[in-house]
C-alpha cells in the first residue's frame, strides 16, 4: 500500500491519487471510490470465473480471469465489485488470525469478517491494483485493466 499502512495515513495523499483514475473509472464507480467507502462492508461472496472455452483461442494479450464481489454495505445497501483482465489474484485468509484481543479466541463466526480499508492504484500501462484489507487480518490484491461498482439493490 502506498498510503495506508500502520504508520501512516494519508488520506489526502491517496485522495489526489484517485483523482487521476477519473478517465479510467467508469463515472460511477470513480464517484463511489472517491466519496464514498466500503469500510465496515461485509463480503457474502466473492468469486474468480475463469472464462476458458477449448474452442475458442485467446491470440490477445487480455487475461480470460475476472473476480467478483457481492458486499453489503454499512448502509444496507448491496454492491458487486468486479474486477475484469484480472492478471493478479491474492487471497490471504487464515481464520486463526481472527481473534478477540483479550482473550485470544478466534472469531468462526465473522468469517472473512468486515472491510477495513483498501486501496486503489494507477500501476502500469493502465492498470489497476487494488489492495483491501479486511479486520479478520485478510488481504485481497487483485491487478487488473477494468475495475467497476454497481449497487444491485
Amino acid at each position: 500500500m502506498k498510503c495506508f499502512f500502520e504508520e501512516k495515513n494519508d488520506i489526502e495523499g491517496y485522495h489526489e491519487s484517485l483523482l487521476s483514475l477519473k478517465k479510467i473509472l467508469e463515472p460511477k464507480t470513480f464517484n463511489f471510490m472517491l466519496n464514498e467507502s466500503l469500510h465496515d462492508s461485509v463480503i457474502n461472496n466473492i468469486t474468480t470465473v475463469n472464462n476458458y472455452d477449448e474452442n475458442k483461442h485467446n491470440t490477445g494479450k487480455d487475461s480470460i480471469v475476472s473476480v467478483s464481489a457481492h458486499l453489503k454495505h454499512w448502509n444496507e445497501h448491496e454492491h458487486e465489485l468486479l474486477w475484469e483482465n484480472v492478471t493478479v489474484y491474492l487471497l490471504d485468509f487464515d481464520i486463526s488470525r481472527n481473534k478477540i484481543a483479550e482473550s485470544n479466541q478466534i472469531l468462526f463466526d465473522r468469517g472473512l469478517d468486515e472491510w477495513s480499508h483498501d486501496e486503489l492504484l494507477l500501476i502500469k500501462d493502465s492498470y489497476l491494483r487494488h489492495e483491501m484489507f479486511l479486520f479478520s487480518q485478510t488481504t485481497i490484491i487483485i491487478e487488473c485493466s477494468k475495475f467497476s461498482i454497481n449497487q444491485i439493490d
